[in-house]
């Protein structure tokens, strides 16, 4: 198992939206929430002016009591963490669905939002790194979001960056759980998407319903 320190629950500061910032990559720029490359710094400043837009609050979309949207944030978090198994063959890619309004889906992840279709009415948001866990619990509004204890000193977490303490062992059952998942999602990164499914039956008639997905990967640690 990993050795791995966890620390302890700590009252979340205020919401601090996320500030997409640059890389230099081979005479290129890079966004580093993204990681999409650009020729020029020009076409990068344009990428991040779209980005900010996609935040900007819609007079179309209702604003929610500040409880109700603490609340549904407490519904997120159940879900995420019910994908935190203890066994191992469990481990790998996850996705979670939530049902939510659009409303809902804004309240919680403004300003955090990276990619918008209007065509396709789809929202996205990507978190990846060591800092992307503390701007999680600030958003969802808790410390522990991501991790689930166990006892004999075993937890079970999202993964939010590359797992270089991991041993390249072939023995070892979570590398074995993990390294063979195929996903156009990245191991490191959780990925939020809001999307809009629609159903038509036979005479016509459309019903439509909004989800939040969370995509992500989790591993296990042996807590010293």
């Amino acid at each position: 198992m990993i050795q791995s320190d966890v620390s302890n629950g700590i009252a979340s500061p205020p919401i601090t939206p996320i500030t997409p910032t640059t890389t230099t990559i081979n005479s290129g720029f890079e966004c580093n929430v993204c990681r999409k490359a650009f020729k020029s710094k020009s076409g990068l400043t344009r990428h991040l002016n779209i980005v900010k837009k996609y935040n900007i609050s819609r007079s179309d979309l209702d604003i929610l009591p500040e409880n109700t949207t603490r609340q549904f944030k407490g519904i997120l978090v159940h879900y995420i963490r019910k994908k935190l198994p203890r066994g191992y063959k469990k481990l790998g890619k996850q996705t979670v669905s939530v049902p939510a309004t659009e409303s809902q889906f804004y309240a919680v992840f403004k300003n955090h939002i990276h990619y918008y279709s209007a065509r396709k009415n789809v929202y996205k948001c990507i978190f990846h790194g060591v800092i992307s866990n503390q701007i999680l619990a600030d958003i969802l509004e808790m410390q522990e979001w991501r991790v689930k204890f166990y006892e004999q000193c075993q937890r079970t977490y999202v993964v939010l960056c590359n797992d270089d303490n991991i041993e390249s062992d072939d023995e070892n059952p979570i590398l074995q759980a993990t390294k063979h998942c195929k996903s156009r999602y990245e191991r490191g990164q959780l990925v939020v998407e809001w999307k809009q499914q629609k159903n038509i039956d036979f005479n016509g008639n459309i019903t439509q319903a909004g989800h939040i997905y969370f995509h992500f990967f989790n591993s296990q640690a042996m807590i010293q």
